[in-house]
């Protein structure tokens, strides 16, 4: 059904911006509810939510009428979108069952609205006749699969487990990067003394070797940095890298040839030393390929470099398109287009302009073999800040 939430098996969402779309409004904090307006930004700049949400009729289609959630992402995405340069409010609906005056979490309040997006696809889709929840709008976007793999080392027999997510959360205790974290989480376990696996052909406990991996990836990928603990409050400060463009085959079930490449699109951040105070914010990417920090009413442009340098609790990254120059240094500020402009073909070169001879061909090179290609074609900056910094006395002053 044409503007259903239900797709039919087989339908795919749009993955890219339709059209030349910039920065939506601001939102006005209504008392602590940066955490809303933060995670709302980042839903509203996901590139095939913001499509769908922008051209298809959910509301005409809805059985419910009120208190949709999709139906209340819709208008919200839908006037933020049309609004730039505003400051709107953002949707009452999307804030029923949360408070208005207390800090809550942001990533909470995301999967809720997820949650409830998801339930409101299923009951648009029941008419259509696709009430299957793998066809849905939302698991079409944020849905993978994890297999889990137990292998018994005595028989060698392997059972699978298949789980579904909308998010992977990631243990940052002892890692540097969400690199590391992603290995350490897809790393085999073995099992055995009193946490030996039950085998059923073995008909015993024996020891065994247990990995998760990847077995379908997600169209979108949200990354939760577990900084924030419910039990002591406590929040983890450390700096954590992550990268503007990431490659999840080495975490996939099958490996295959040349890179599965994410795009970082939006970050969430948390500032503040606990979980029940502090402010959150977040960085989107907006259709134009500008970043802006997105802070309640406040919206500036900034670099990519400054997205990519923030104590991040959630991310989000988006399938890279063919040809984009993923690996490019994150300094230089994005180059706007504006409608009507000629865009230039895949590999980012305007229409009718010649190859020089220093450009390399992308295909058939890994993705680490572009990482140190462009660390080696980057130019050395002449001003090196930290070395200044650490030649000064104490208590001195720096303005760059």
């Amino acid at each position: 059904a044409p503007g259903s939430a239900g797709l039919a098996p087989g339908h795919q969402v749009a993955l890219s911006w339709r059209g030349p779309w910039g920065v939506g409004a601001g939102l006005q904090n209504l008392g602590n509810t940066c955490y809303v307006n933060a995670a709302l930004q980042c839903l509203s700049h996901t590139p095939p939510l913001a499509s769908w949400m922008v051209s298809q009729q959910h509301a005409t289609l809805c059985p419910a009428r009120t208190s949709c959630t999709l139906c209340a992402m819709r208008a919200h995405v839908t006037r933020a979108l049309l609004h730039p340069g505003e400051v709107i409010l953002p949707h009452k609906d999307l804030l029923a069952g949360f408070h208005t005056h207390r800090q809550e979490d942001a990533h909470e309040f995301l999967m809720f609205t997820l949650n409830a997006m998801q339930q409101g696809c299923l009951s648009a889709s029941q008419p259509s006749g696709h009430p299957s929840e793998d066809t849905t709008l939302i698991r079409q976007i944020f849905g993978g699969t994890w297999r889990s793999q137990i292998q018994c080392l005595h028989c060698l027999g392997v059972s699978d487990t298949f789980d579904p997510y909308l998010d992977i959360s990631l243990d940052i205790t002892a890692a540097q990067s969400v690199e590391q974290a992603l290995r350490e989480l897809v790393k085999p376990e073995k099992l055995d003394a009193e946490n030996a696996y039950d085998c059923g052909l073995c008909l015993r406990k024996v020891p065994a070797t247990k990995r998760l991996t990847l077995h379908s990836t997600s169209q979108v990928l949200v990354l939760v940095l577990k900084r924030l603990t419910q039990v002591s409050g406590a929040k983890r400060a450390q700096e954590v890298r992550y990268p503007q463009c990431l490659d999840l085959q080495p975490y996939t079930s099958e490996r295959k040839a040349g890179p599965l490449a994410y795009v970082l699109y939006a970050v969430l951040v948390h500032s503040g030393w606990s979980c029940e105070r502090g402010h959150y914010f977040s960085y989107v990417r907006a259709g134009n390929g500008q970043w802006y920090k997105m802070d309640d009413a406040k919206v500036s442009a900034c670099d990519a470099s400054a997205a990519l340098s923030q104590s991040a609790y959630v991310l989000f990254y988006s399938p890279a398109e063919q040809g984009e120059d993923l690996l490019s240094p994150p300094g230089g500020r994005e180059e706007r287009v504006q409608p009507g402009e000629p865009a230039g073909d895949a590999s980012g070169r305007a229409p009718g302009s010649q190859v020089s001879p220093g450009d390399t061909e992308v295909e058939g090179i890994s993705l680490e073999q572009w990482r140190r290609l462009q660390e080696h074609k980057r130019p050395k900056p002449a001003f090196d800040l930290r070395k200044i910094q650490s030649t000064l006395p104490a208590g001195a002053v720096v303005i760059h």
